[in-house]
């Protein structure tokens, strides 16, 4: 299939294979029911195959872009996209899809991009961070102290998602420009590659399919 000009601000992504089956040391293959959390199933990494000529953004809520940003993806780029925007993409009320073969090929927006991988580059687009979860620094730092003293630390937290959690910035993305939300900006964020940061636990989906 020949590259495609796109509209309204999507991309045309051919999906990776389904991830409905697992295949064991011994040879069996093994079929999932990816009805059953379809978050941790979902097809989220694929091929551009289409591109719009520009990227729309009106600064009004729900039409065009969130956010006034760069379009930096390219054809023929590697991408990770939100679960929910191939689900939403695949469900037969929006059918934003279409078959070739046993190729799956969607319509997502753009802004449901997270990165993209091209020559085993990563790039993070829409103003994205990709963090390397790490441990408290400030409780290893006591931890470290106490062990000094010949003191071991036992303690037990459950997790929450509105608990906070801990990383280091391995992938930076260019800051967006501007946002619909006129509370939201990226103005003054000043962090870097290597950087520790606090943010709050929001999920623990991963990006890619294990």
């Amino acid at each position: 299939m020949d590259r495609k000009r796109t509209l309204n601000n999507f991309v045309l992504i051919k999906l990776d294979k389904e991830n409905d089956s697992i295949k064991t040391a011994s040879g069996f293959t093994l079929y999932v029911d990816t009805s059953f959390e379809k978050e941790k199933h979902a097809t989220v990494t694929g091929e551009v195959w289409g591109l719009p000529s520009r990227l729309e953004y009106t600064g009004k809520a729900n039409k065009g872009m969130g956010w006034r940003t760069d379009m930096e993806i390219q054809y023929g780029d590697r991408v990770i996209v939100y679960y929910l925007a191939i689900i939403n993409a695949l469900t037969p009320s929006n059918q934003r899809y279409f078959m070739e073969g046993e190729d799956r090929y969607v319509f997502v927006p753009y802004s449901s991009i997270f990165t993209v991988i091209r020559d085993g580059e990563i790039i993070p687009v829409n103003g994205y961070v990709l963090i390397e979860p790490c441990g408290d620094p400030f409780q290893e730092a006591v931890i470290k102290r106490l062990r000094l003293l010949n003191i071991e630390l036992i303690s037990h937290k459950d997790k929450s998602n509105t608990d906070v959690s801990f990383g280091i910035v391995r992938y930076l993305g260019k800051p967006n420009r501007e946002y619909v939300d006129a509370g939201m900006s990226d103005d003054g964020v000043d962090i870097a590659v290597g950087d520790k940061v606090v943010l709050r636990r929001i999920s623990d989906i991963p990006l890619q399919y294990d």
